[in-house]
């Protein structure tokens, strides 16, 4: 796992839904309360920061903590970097 994406992706998060809390790859979003909302302004961000398409059918709901997400993030950029 790249560190730089862990800190790049938690950093996102953190801006895009204003948190002071301290936010890991364990962090559950539930306990984070982020809204669906806020998650859909964390996946566009993602995309932008490193030229990934997520897919139109994400669900908050499918990614429990922070760390599904970065590990969903991270396929991403990894088939990205292969094709």
């Amino acid at each position: 796992m790249n560190e730089q994406t862990v800190t790049d992706i938690i950093k996102i998060i953190k801006e895009n839904c204003a948190l002071d809390d301290d936010v890991t790859f364990d962090s559950k979003f539930f306990e984070l309360s982020i809204d669906s909302l806020s998650f859909i302004s964390v996946i566009v961000e993602i995309e932008e920061c490193f030229g990934i398409d997520c897919g139109d059918g994400l669900v908050m709901s499918e990614y429990e903590t922070v760390g599904d997400l970065i590990k969903f993030s991270e396929e991403k950029i990894n088939e990205k970097n292969e094709g």
